[in-house]
């Protein structure tokens, strides 16, 4: 079967970086990691802020076995527990296909 990719960014609310590494890390990537079609997970942290132009400072790209919007759609529906520590006025979950020449 084909593997998709699906990155979602996001950052902590203010001042609440630690509560929201714990949550995201240790609680939320594994529930996702859980749901059928998610392989597997690459966290990454933004490394600087040249000029400050970087408006996510995490990023997840989970490896999808199958549709990353089929995915995508199973993730937001599944009801997974959620932390204030997260910023969600801002943020982006995007499925990504294979590239054809």
């Amino acid at each position: 079967m084909a593997r998709e990719a699906l990155l979602a960014l996001v950052n902590p609310v203010e001042g609440r970086d630690d509560e929201f590494r714990e949550w995201y890390w240790e609680t939320h990537v594994p529930e996702v990691l859980e749901l059928p079609g998610f392989v597997a997970a690459h966290r990454l942290r933004l490394a600087e802020e040249p000029g400050g132009a970087a408006p996510f400072r995490y990023a997840t790209v989970y490896e999808i076995e199958g549709s990353a919007v089929e995915a995508r759609n199973r993730m937001f529906g599944a009801g997974l527990g959620m932390s204030d520590a997260m910023d969600l006025t801002a943020m982006i979950v995007a499925p990504y296909g294979p590239a054809h020449a």
